[in-house]
C-alpha cells in the first residue's frame, strides 16, 4: 500500500513538472512572438468650444458629461448689440445706394448738357463760317465778326465745362459705388457675427470641463467647455515600449488590449505608427547626458495603436485610461 502511494505521489509530481514545463515553454514561445507593456494610455482629440465674438452669455444648454450631437446648441450670446449693428449697416447700405442713384442721374444730366453744348458749338461754327465769308467781302462790320468769334469760344468753353462735369460725375459715381460695396460688406459681416451668437458643438461627443454660466461676459477665444468624441476614429492608444522591444515592430501588426475599467474584456487593434523619437526627446526638460555621471537608461518609444471599430461599440474606453498592450510581431 505504501509503495502504491509512493508511485501515485511520483506520478502527480511528474504531471505537475510536465504541466509546468509546457506552461513555461508556451510562455517562452509567446515571449518570442509578442511584446507587451503596461505603460499605455488611451488618447484622443479634445475639442475646445469657445466664443468667436465678445458678448454676454444668455443661455448655457449643456452640463458636464452630457452627450451632444454635432451642431447641437451649446450656448447662446445676447444678440441685441449685433441686431443693432445689422440695422445700422442696413441703413448705411440704403443711404449709399440712394447716393449712387443720385450720382447716376447726375451723370445722365451732365451727358445731356454735353450733347447740348456740342450742338451749340456746331451752330456757333456755322455762324462763324457764314459771318467770316461776309466779313471778307466787307458786307458786314467787324463787330459782327468779333461777336461770332466770341460766340464760338463761349460754346467751346461750355462744351469743355460740360465734359469736365461728366468726368467729375463719373469719379463721384465710382466713389459712391465703393461706398455701396463697403456698406454691403459691413452688412454681411454684421449678419455673420450675428450667427456667432449661437455656439454649437463642432463634433458629436461628451461635454467636459464646463467653465461658463449664463450672465458671464465672454471674450473671443475664451473656452466655455470641451467636447470629447468617443467614436473610435477619434481615439487611439499610445503604448510606450522599451527600445529593446521594437526590433520587429511594424505598422499594421495586430494588437490585443485590455483596460483596467473592464479587465474581463479584450480589445483589438493594429499598429498605426512608431514615434520619430523617444518620450525623453520630446519632454519639457530633456535629460542632459553630456555629464560625468552618465548612467545608461533604456528609453521608451511611443507606438500609436489604432483600435478596431468593432471592439468598443458601447464607447467604454475613455481618454486617459491605462491599458495593457500586446503586439503580435508575427503578423504583417
Amino acid at each position: 500500500m505504501a509503495l502504491k502511494r509512493k508511485w501515485v505521489a511520483l506520478l502527480i509530481l511528474g504531471l505537475f513538472v510536465v504541466a509546468g514545463g509546457i506552461f513555461g515553454y508556451l510562455r517562452w514561445l509567446r515571449a518570442q512572438w509578442y511584446i507587451e507593456t503596461e505603460d499605455a494610455y488611451v488618447k484622443g482629440h479634445v475639442y475646445s468650444v469657445a466664443s468667436r465674438i465678445p458678448g454676454t452669455l444668455l443661455t448655457v444648454d449643456v452640463e458636464d458629461n452630457q452627450a451632444v450631437k454635432e451642431g447641437q446648441v451649446i450656448a447662446t450670446l445676447d444678440p441685441k448689440d449685433y441686431d443693432l449693428a445689422i440695422t445700422k449697416a442696413d441703413a448705411s447700405l440704403n443711404e449709399a445706394t440712394a447716393d449712387l442713384t443720385v450720382r447716376e442721374a447726375g451723370i445722365a444730366q451732365a451727358k445731356a448738357q454735353v450733347a447740348a453744348a456740342k450742338s451749340q458749338l456746331e451752330l456757333a461754327n456755322q455762324d462763324l463760317g457764314r459771318i467770316a465769308a461776309l466779313y471778307q467781302r466787307q458786307s458786314i462790320p467787324k463787330q459782327k465778326y468779333d461777336q461770332a468769334v466770341a460766340g464760338q469760344a463761349v460754346a467751346k468753353a461750355q462744351l469743355q465745362a460740360a465734359e469736365k462735369t461728366v468726368s467729375l460725375g463719373k469719379a463721384a459715381f465710382d466713389v459712391s459705388q465703393k461706398k455701396v460695396e463697403i456698406s454691403r460688406a459691413t452688412l454681411e459681416t454684421a449678419k455673420l457675427q450675428r450667427t456667432y451668437c449661437t455656439i454649437v458643438s463642432p463634433v458629436a461627443g461628451v461635454v467636459s470641463r464646463k467653465m461658463a454660466e449664463p450672465g458671464n461676459v465672454m471674450a473671443p477665444g475664451q473656452p466655455l467647455c470641451a467636447v470629447v468624441p468617443l467614436n473610435l476614429s477619434e481615439i487611439w492608444v499610445d503604448a510606450n515600449f522599451k527600445e529593446t522591444q521594437l526590433q520587429n515592430v511594424r505598422p499594421g501588426q495586430k494588437c490585443t488590449l485590455t483596460a483596467d475599467i473592464d479587465k474581463g474584456r479584450e480589445y483589438t487593434g493594429r499598429v498605426e505608427s512608431v514615434s520619430a523619437g523617444t518620450g525623453a526627446a520630446f519632454s519639457l526638460l530633456p535629460p542632459e547626458n553630456a555629464t560625468g555621471n552618465w548612467v545608461k537608461v533604456v528609453q521608451r518609444v511611443p507606438v500609436r495603436i489604432k483600435i478596431d471599430p468593432s471592439s468598443d461599440p458601447e464607447h467604454k474606453l475613455r481618454v486617459g485610461l491605462s491599458v495593457q498592450v500586446a503586439i503580435d510581431t508575427r503578423s504583417k
